[in-house]
């Protein structure tokens, strides 16, 4: 990772930490506010992947696969989206879900980087903790509405300073020799 990237990382990791801190002094208003930050967020990330694939993965071995992502990720922004009239226990769900994704991805990222030894796995099972809290504690408290924006909060707090101790963290170097 480069210097630029890792400031990048810990400048958008302390706007985070503000934005969830905010977000707890408003929690009447918080999760239509987090559906509309994610599903804008999502519709950003699906709109990257499908300029990626006009501009260069149709060229590409496995292009398709970035065109079906893009397409995947801008309709389920979509769709979070407009889920913001809906009653706050189905975004609730949603949110969930979404966290119980990433739980199972850091899970397999951590097996893989334990197997290859390695030393990111901790990092890796520490965000799958995380996440699989959060997931837990809103199912959980799925009755109370402003206890999920509690815990939600607390997580984006926890993952934002992972994020932070994972950016000052110094990477090893390769060198390959000709």
């Amino acid at each position: 990772m480069s210097k630029t990237r890792r400031v990048w990382n810990i400048i958008l990791a302390v706007l985070n930490i503000q934005g969830a801190l905010i977000l707890m002094l408003v929690p009447d208003i918080a999760f239509l506010l987090i559906a509309i930050f994610v599903g804008f967020m999502l519709m950003g990330r699906g709109l990257k992947y499908l300029f990626y694939y006009m501009t260069q993965a149709n060229h590409m071995v496995g292009g398709k696969r970035v065109l079906l992502v893009g397409l995947f990720l801008f309709d389920f922004g979509v769709f979070v989206t407009m889920l913001v009239d809906e009653p706050q226990a189905i975004m609730i769900v949603y949110v969930v879900a979404i966290h119980l994704v990433a739980a199972v991805v850091n899970i397999i990222r951590t097996v893989g980087n334990k197997k290859d030894g390695n030393p990111g796995w901790k990092i890796d099972f520490a965000q799958f903790f995380g996440n699989l809290a959060q997931v837990v504690l809103c199912l959980v408290f799925i009755g109370h509405v402003e206890i999920p924006v509690y815990i939600y909060c607390i997580g984006e707090i926890y993952g934002s300073i992972l994020k932070i101790i994972s950016s000052c963290k110094k990477t090893a170097i390769v060198y390959v020799q000709g």
